[in-house]
């Protein structure tokens, strides 16, 4: 895997810029009367409990009841007044694109940590994910948080048939990544990035796309991410 980061930088003007993998990924559906679509709910999103949805599938409801985890959202798709973010809160936000969304955040355990509570690895992207600490100029009082979003995908994300395209990897990355970055500077934007594929992302299905600053130099902020499939095994990562 590679080790590059992204850098993301403060822009003088606030903007707005904040959202795994490939094989047999399970997809819970809602169902509607008579073919119709499910009425959205106030956060706009295709499925009108995103929470219960992910819920019901095992290996995303398990990542939701861990206890390190904190500030479970429910991500609010309705279109901006400004005209802002229209790709992911319209364009991308219905039956065929991304159908549900839910984020949280984490603080990332240590080997030795996840070895005292006996659990699983969190992931096999984890090395990816590492960085931190004084030497990458993490403030104690302002950690690198892990953020995480469970997604549902639909099939017109795909490129080839079944697959999910190479573009549509990006932004769904670059979303999740500005949020980590909107963490430690307020706002942000991608002033470079490198995206590695390793596998590809098989659709429909849900994922999970992780992101975590690994480290701050004067404005510049470098995030890394992945998008995993249930096993934690990574189908993309960009650093």
């Amino acid at each position: 895997m590679g080790s590059p980061t992204s850098p993301h930088q403060k822009p003088r003007q606030p903007t707005t810029s904040p959202a795994p993998g490939p094989t047999n990924i399970p997809t819970a559906t809602t169902s509607a009367k008579d073919g119709a679509p499910p009425q959205r709910s106030e956060h706009n999103q295709y499925i009108p409990n995103p929470l219960a949805h992910f819920s019901a599938i095992p290996w995303a409801a398990r990542l939701l009841r861990d206890p390190a985890v904190s500030n479970i959202v429910v991500s609010e798709r309705q279109p901006l007044a400004s005209g802002d973010k229209r790709l992911v809160r319209e364009t991308l936000n219905g039956a065929t694109t991304v159908r549900a969304c839910v984020t949280f955040v984490m603080h990332l355990p240590t080997t030795a940590e996840e070895e005292v509570a006996g659990r699983p690895p969190l992931s096999k992207s984890k090395a990816l994910l590492r960085g931190g600490g004084p030497k990458d100029g993490e403030d104690p009082a302002r950690p690198f948080l892990l953020f995480n979003a469970l997604l549902d995908l639909g099939e017109d994300l795909c490129g080839y048939r079944g697959t999910l395209h190479g573009g549509a990897f990006a932004v769904l990355l670059d979303e999740t990544m500005c949020a980590a970055a909107d963490n430690q500077s307020q706002f942000a934007f991608t002033a470079s990035l490198k995206v590695d594929f390793k596998k590809p992302v098989k659709l429909p299905g849900v994922v999970l796309v992780r992101s975590r600053v690994v480290k701050k130099e004067g404005r510049k902020i470098y995030v890394r991410g992945t998008i995993e499939n249930e096993a934690g095994e990574c189908g993309i990562h960009r650093v």
